[in-house]
């Protein structure tokens, strides 16, 4: 399957940026709630969102291959967990942070072939190094930081590559709405559940922020959810990579973060690397497998 690189690169951007507006409001919302809550409030609201879009367009919220379904809920899941705890810690660097969850498409690319029969060209192994190269350009990295917390980082990346490769196994003939709102009601049961022991209720403004993480969440969820089934895996998920472009971009007029030389260079180089995979079409075109392909 070819795909279509074009309409799933916009569809992915489109999901980072709304991605990026949801760390936003987990960071202004979380400060004075537990990792917990953010993450169910994350949930339920992405639940209600994905319910509220598949009835205004008239879409079902069945899903057909529930096994598929089944895993990339579970990784999901766990993904959704490890980010939220790693990003909670005070002991963790927000660009450590970020910089071990941006690692999620390497692990999608060496997991694409056995996985999914789908032969990564070294084009898209071009393009997510020079990606990644930007992202450490952008998020200064030190891992001066606890073990533990590399580990959820890792977890988190990890995590989300094999969601997204049983998201990309589910094809483009799946409700992308059934897809979020059937992953967003099982989190919201597990982060509801984590959050018990350590409840505090949320003011009017947390409260407010943690329901546009939710909603902006949910959003992103169902962009990414159809940016997968359009088009290869590994393509696709190195424009993630925009998303701590979009973040630096958005957190700039909120918290006032300005953003050095080598940063803007880096945003340049991640930007570039998206757009010359997402245009050249690597995989698509036949490039030659890496070794071991």
């Amino acid at each position: 399957m070819t795909g279509h690189p074009l309409a799933a690169a916009l569809w992915m951007a489109l999901a980072q940026s709304l991605f990026s507006v949801m760390s936003i409001g987990a960071r202004l919302g979380g400060s004075g709630v537990p990792w917990q809550e953010v993450a169910a409030s994350r949930f339920f609201v992405g639940a209600l969102t994905a319910y509220a879009v598949a009835r205004i367009r008239g879409t079902s919220l069945r899903v057909k291959n529930q096994k598929a379904q089944a895993w990339r809920t579970i990784f999901g899941t766990i993904a959704a967990l490890a980010t939220f705890y790693t990003l909670a810690a005070r002991e963790v660097a927000v660009g450590d942070a970020v910089t071990l969850f941006a690692t999620s498409p390497i692990f999608v690319a060496l997991v694409s072939w056995p996985l999914l029969g789908e032969r990564v060209g070294k084009s898209v192994v071009v393009a997510i190094g020079l990606a990644f190269a930007g992202i450490v350009a952008v998020a200064h990295p030190t891992f001066d930081t606890a073990p533990h917390l590399v580990a959820s980082g890792t977890i988190a990346a990890v995590s989300t590559a094999l969601a997204m490769v049983w998201l990309r196994r589910m094809g483009p003939d799946e409700s992308s709405e059934g897809i979020v709102f059937q992953f967003s009601v099982f989190g919201t049961v597990a982060a509801v559940l984590a959050s018990i022991p350590v409840w505090r209720t949320p003011d009017a403004r947390s409260a407010a922020y943690l329901a546009l993480t939710g909603l902006s969440g949910g959003l992103a969820q169902i962009c990414m959810t159809r940016a997968y089934g359009l088009d290869r895996a590994a393509r696709v998920s190195a424009i993630t990579y925009t998303g701590i472009v979009f973040t630096r971009l958005f957190a700039f007029p909120v918290f006032d973060e300005r953003p050095t030389l080598v940063t803007v260079a880096g945003s340049l180089l991640v930007i570039g690397s998206g757009i010359a995979l997402a245009l050249r079409g690597g995989i698509a075109r036949g490039d030659p497998p890496v070794s071991g392909g």
